[in-house]
Order: structure tokens, then C-alpha cells, then sequence
């Protein structure tokens, strides 16, 4: 719903999408015959606003009743004066793609996204807005920005979009992959990271707060994946040893660039050994194989297993030399032998309540399979599953590695606090675990993941995360129970 055409007509297109606005009923309508479960029993009620757009910019027929027409459920009526003419309690302000080609959801397949899809895709706005209405009911507004290149978030002007937000509290969330490439792919609702970062910066500077992701600066930590080589050498975070190998170095030589990327990784293990005789802890050996990946990607796209110098340099040539890449750095990191990544949810952590450390849900996965030296699809298992799977039926093995895990996730999460004054509503850490013998287990961290990052299966995931969303929207939420 726009208030002029061009709202609509040009791209990026602006609009109201959820929110009071005009109508007349239809029929009469008595409430004791009304079901919540049956349609045919709700409200028939008949837009009345004359301008409707879709996110392609086209116009819908205003004058043909069935285009206008709709049933809604009585809660969502009122008459002229009342609420509906208040400012609502929250706005919204929603960054979404409006492109020809729709996002995919991904619900099948072991490592799809399941019925509530990927986020950047109609199914999971769905649900996140369901929750909104479920918890706020009526009194919350929408205001949807739809895109169809990286080009358009520059045309978005933070400050007179912070005018159409009425609410008494804003908030803004962005369903997008940023991405270290130029525009031009085929993967809808991937756009340039470094225009996605500007516009965020931009609305958090106008009083807009990023509510999903994360504010911006956090979102840049988790994204650009960082922090797996300023970490690495940490003897209590567990990280595997990286280092950043310059774009230039390979366009220069990439034979090289492998070389020194792999002495780079010796170096790396002869200081982690010194640290470690200095703490007492057993040396590691020295790594001989490894992956090679990218930070600003999504989904495994940009994930390759090297075991040799030869390897490697195809590695990063293939990484780098992508059509569009705007790539200033790979990742090389030492290989991890692990036999089950425990996925652990972490929402609304206090540190001041160890309660509130515990993870609300683990996934336990294991890589299915490794295409051309690539990481692609995994299973998913509850913890007695994976402990016959992948542990020898070794209960006490699993307790171990699960005990290890609690430990390196609360570090994490203290970390986590310098990194921003607030804590993040929800993060997911991957930590990679295996069986060393009876009763004992060995520990890494695999990942740490934004809010965002696919449930994998967890089935109060989207009601616990989208819940959670929602009271990050209010200063107070003491009013707010959980959905």
C-alpha cells in the first residue's frame, strides 16, 4: 500500500505491507458463528485505499472486486475511531527483494532450511510476522523497502524513512546475504556487503535500530568471519589455526601465495606449541591439510578441503577467480578431524544469570558429503542417534565432549561482550567434536553464527527466536511473556 505512485512504480518501491488501513465490510457478520479454523466464517471486507502495488511496481486493478476483496479475522477490524488511529506500539521497518526471480526457501533436502524457509525468503517473513501479530496484536506497522540490485540500497533515504515509522519504538530488520561480489549473479537477495553495511549504518544513525541481524558493527564481526584468524591462537577458545591470504598475493603468484599460506600455518603451530608448553598443555601436531574458505558467504557456498601445496593453490585461485568477486582475502586454516558438530542455540543470554548460558536447543550434525572438495549437505540426529552414529555408543564420550562445549560456549559468550555493549539476542556456535577413547572426547569451535542462521530442524526454533526478536524491539520488555 503506498500513498503515491511513483512508491510504488519505481524501484526501490516503499510501502506500507502490514499496519492499519481503510476498508468496508461487506456482509453482515454475527460472532456466534465464527471459527477461528474456517475461513468462510471469518470478516468479508473490501479494501477501499486506492493504491496497491506489488514488489514488481505492478498496479493492482482497484476497480475489479475480487482483487480487493478479502476475509480477515474480527480481531483485525475496528471501527473509524478508535485504536487504529493511534500510533501503534512498534513499527517496522523491513529491507526485502523485490527482484524477478523469487528467493528459494530451501525447506527440502537434509540440509534445507525447512518449513520456514531461508531468511531472506517470503516463507520466514511470514513466520517472524505471524509471531509480531501473535505477541502485539493490531498494534504494530510494517513499512517494506523492496530491491532489485545493490544499486537501490543507495537510493533509500534513512532519514525520511525514519518519518514513516509512527510507532513509539522502531525497529529495522534486514533480509539479505551480503556478499563480496558484484551484482550480476543469479542468487536473489545477494547483494554487495559494503552497500548493505552503509544503509544500516545510515538507519541506525537516524534512530532506526538493525533488530535482525544484529546492529551493523556486529554484523561485520560475525560475517566476515575475522575472527576465526584474530582468535585462532587463543589456547581457551579453540579456534583452528587461520591465516588471511591477500587477493593480490594470489593474482600475483598463487603458487606462492599457497607456499607461504602453508608456512604461515607452521609458523602459527610452532607459537600455539609455545603458548602451550608454557600453560602445560599438550603440544598439537603440526598441520598438513586444511580448508580454504571465504567470510561475506552463505550456505557453504565458498568452503574447499586442500591436502597438499597443489591443492591449495587451486583453492584459492577457484575461490577468488569468481565472476564478480570483490574478494580482498581468503581464509587458510588448518584441518579439524571431528565426527559430529553440536549446533548450540543461545537466546536472550545474560551474563549476570548463568541460567541463561545454558543453550536452548542442539542440533547434532555430520557431513554427509564432500564434492570436489567441497562441504555441501549433512544429517541431522538427536543426541542418542548421533552417539550411536558417530561415537561408538560411547555415552560418557558424548557427556565429555558435551561438557567441553558448555565451557568453550560460555567463553564465547563473555567474548561476545567486548565485542558489543549489549549481548547479541541470539547466536549460534558450531563446536566440531570426536571420540579420543573411552569416556573421552576432544573439542573445537567450528562456527559462530548470526541470528539468522538456519533452525536445522529445532521445532520451537522459530516461536523461541522470533519471540525473542520482538522483545528486542522494546526498551521494556517487562510486559512482554514469551510467544
Amino acid at each position: 500500500m503506498v500513498q503515491h505512485r511513483t512508491s510504488g512504480v519505481l524501484h526501490p518501491s516503499v510501502g506500507k505491507t502490514d499496519g492499519w488501513t481503510t476498508a468496508r465490510v461487506n456482509e453482515n457478520w454475527d460472532a456466534q458463528y465464527y471459527n477461528p479454523h474456517d475461513y468462510q466464517t471469518w470478516v468479508e471486507i473490501q479494501w477501499t485505499h486506492p493504491l496497491w502495488y506489488n514488489r514488481r511496481g505492478h498496479r493492482l486493478d482497484v476497480k475489479n472486486p475480487s482483487m480487493v476483496t478479502q476475509r480477515v479475522m474480527p480481531e483485525q477490524v475496528r471501527r473509524g475511531k478508535s485504536e487504529a488511529q493511534r500510533p501503534p506500539q512498534l513499527s517496522l521497518f523491513h529491507l526485502r527483494w523485490g527482484g524477478e526471480q523469487p528467493v528459494n526457501p530451501v525447506t527440502e533436502g537434509a540440509g534445507g532450511w525447512g518449513a520456514t524457509g531461508s531468511n531472506p525468503s517470503d516463507n520466514y517473513i511470514n513466520a517472524w510476522e505471524d509471531v509480531v501479530f501473535r505477541m502485539l496484536g493490531p498494534n504494530y506497522e510494517i513499512i517494506s523497502a523492496f530491491i532489485q540490485n545493490s544499486d537501490e540500497l543507495g537510493k533509500l533515504a534513512p532519514a525520511l524513512l525514519r518519518h514513516l515509522l509512527k510507532g513509539q519504538h522502531v525497529a529495522a530488520c534486514y533480509f539479505m546475504w551480503p556478499i563480496a561480489f558484484q551484482d550480476g549473479h543469479e542468487f536473489p537477495a545477494y547483494v554487495q556487503r559494503e552497500k548493505l553495511i552503509e544503509l544500516m549504518v545510515q538507519m541506525e544513525a537516524a534512530g532506526i535500530p538493525s533488530r535482525f541481524p544484529h546492529e551493523s558493527h556486529l554484523y561485520k564481526i560475525f560475517a566476515s568471519k575475522e575472527w576465526t584468524a584474530q582468535m585462532c591462537l587463543h589456547p581457551l577458545l579453540k579456534v583452528p589455526l587461520t591465516t588471511m591470504v591477500a587477493r593480490q598475493a594470489v593474482a600475483t603468484d598463487p603458487s606462492k601465495a599457497a607456499i607461504e599460506a602453508m608456512n604461515a600455518l607452521k609458523n602459527l603451530a610452532d607459537a600455539r606449541a609455545s603458548w602451550n608448553r608454557q600453560l602445560g598443555q599438550p603440544e598439537k601436531p603440526y598441520p598438513n591439510k586444511g580448508v580454504a574458505k571465504l567470510g561475506w558467504s552463505w550456505e557453504a557456498m565458498d568452503v574447499q578441503a586442500w591436502k597438499n601445496k597443489q591443492e591449495l593453490e587451486r583453492a584459492l585461485v577457484s575461490l577468488v577467480e569468481q565472476p564478480g568477486s570483490m574478494v580482498d582475502q581468503i581464509f587458510v586454516q588448518e584441518w579439524v578431524d571431528f565426527e559430529v558438530e553440536m549446533r548450540h542455540f543461545f537466546v536472550e543470554v545474560d551474563l549476570h544469570d548463568r541460567s541463561t548460558w545454558k543453550p536452548k536447543y542442539i542440533v547434532y550434525t555430520v557431513f554427509k558429503s564432500r564434492d570436489d572438495g567441497c562441504f555441501r549437505d549433512f544429517d541431522k540426529y538427536d543426541r542418542q542417534t548421533a552417539i550411536g552414529m558417530t561415537f561408538q555408543n560411547d555415552d560418557a564420550a558424548m557427556a565429555d565432549a558435551e561438557k567441553q562445549a558448555e565451557e568453550l560456549c560460555g567463553r564465547w559468550l563473555q567474548w561476545l561482550q567486548a565485542q558489543t555493549h549489549t549481548m547479541p539476542t541470539v547466536v549460534r556456535m558450531d563446536i566440531m567434536a570426536r571420540r579420543l577413547g573411552p569416556g573421552k572426547a576432544a573439542v573445537a569451535t567450528g562456527e559462530l553464527t548470526e541470528l539468522g542462521g538456519c533452525f536445522l530442524g529445532w521445532p520451537q526454533g522459530p516461536s523461541t527466536v522470533f519471540s525473542a526478536m520482538v522483545r528486542s524491539c522494546f526498551k521494556n520488555t517487562s510486559n512482554l511473556a514469551p510467544y
